[in-house]
């Protein structure tokens, strides 16, 4: 699929028509620019959705009907080493 295959609203169709009388570079810098919007909001979007789990992770292994097993060793006859 190409760009012009696209339906383009109007205001992208503005932007567009603008864009056509810049330079190559300025075009360049534009299209890093909007992609990083784009790249940016779905790394903190991931970096949220790590945050949560990390912390559900940690209620779940950290509580106190769990902290028989931190002394796993003792609990099943494991010996050290």
């Amino acid at each position: 699929m190409t760009v012009l295959e696209l339906d383009r609203s109007q205001r992208v169709a503005k932007v567009l028509n603008m864009v056509r009388h810049f330079t190559v570079n300025e075009r360049i810098v534009l299209a890093k620019l909007l992609l990083d919007t784009v790249v940016a909001g779905e790394a903190e979007e991931s970096a949220d959705w790590q945050s949560l789990g990390l912390k559900a992770f940690e209620a779940e292994w950290d509580n106190p009907g769990d902290a028989i097993y931190d002394d796993w060793r003792t609990l099943y006859g494991v010996p050290a080493g």
